[in-house]
């Protein structure tokens, strides 16, 4: 993904200016694993070992929660994980970058965007686990594991957290917005596990999935885009 500088790391002695590069290199490595681990014990033990005992207990813990009022309100946030709303979203976030002469990021974004649903078509035609019996909504098809709402809204509102953390604004501000993004994520997932037509464990590999994706798909779009950066100056020497 297209590289934006680091407010004053420029500024920075060498010495220093490595070992925070490695420190930041370390943290990203160990949390990239964490989150892995996370999944792929899901994985295994609840998709295919059937251990359901997390996803009953989490789900009868929610069951008290059900009325009327918050069934409705949960219909209205699942739908800002849904195509309906990612798309046209995904396309507003583009063509506002284009506009910018950013055209370089705003094809980072798309590669991403695409990327992200072949990713979640095939690992649900990989595990084809079948949906609650119970759904609180109608018309819900296709397997179950992951989530497609909590891994598609992870997606979408992380671009837009690494987009706002990089961006010359407050760090206040940068951490408020970034909180606000990742809270409004979340709450897409809850949706999907109170209105029944997903257990908890798809909606937490959803996320971590999306994690793992994000963190793979920024550093090698960062790689290529340094190299065809590095292209373009090499040819520019040469005219």
């Amino acid at each position: 993904m297209e590289k934006i500088p680091e407010t004053g790391l420029d500024q920075l002695p060498e010495k220093r200016k490595v070992s925070w590069i490695t420190s930041r290199f370390v943290i990203a490595l160990v949390l990239f694993l964490a989150i892995l681990f996370v999944f792929v014990s899901l994985t295994d033990e609840i998709v295919l070992e059937h251990e359901n005992g997390f996803d009953q207990k989490i789900s009868n813990a929610i069951l008290p929660l059900v009325s009327t009022n918050l069934t409705s309100l949960m219909k209205a946030i699942t739908f800002f994980g849904s195509e309906m709303f990612l798309f046209p979203a995904y396309l507003v976030l583009i063509i506002y970058y284009i506009y910018r002469k950013r055209s370089m990021l705003a094809l980072d974004i798309t590669m991403i965007g695409l990327s992200s649903t072949g990713i979640l078509f095939l690992f649900k035609n990989i595990f084809k686990r079948h949906r609650p019996l119970d759904p609180l909504i109608s018309n819900v098809t296709g397997f179950s594991f992951p989530s497609g709402h909590s891994f598609s809204s992870f997606t979408f509102f992380g671009i837009l957290i690494y987009l706002i953390w990089h961006a010359n604004i407050r760090k206040s501000w940068k951490i408020i917005i970034a909180c606000t993004l990742f809270v409004i994520a979340t709450t897409i997932a809850f949706s999907r596990v109170y209105l029944r037509v997903h257990y908890p464990s798809d909606v937490i590999a959803g996320f971590c999935l999306s994690l793992i994706w994000l963190m793979l798909s920024i550093w090698i779009l960062h790689k290529a885009d340094r190299g065809i950066i590095a292209a373009n100056r090499k040819n520019k020497t040469k005219g």
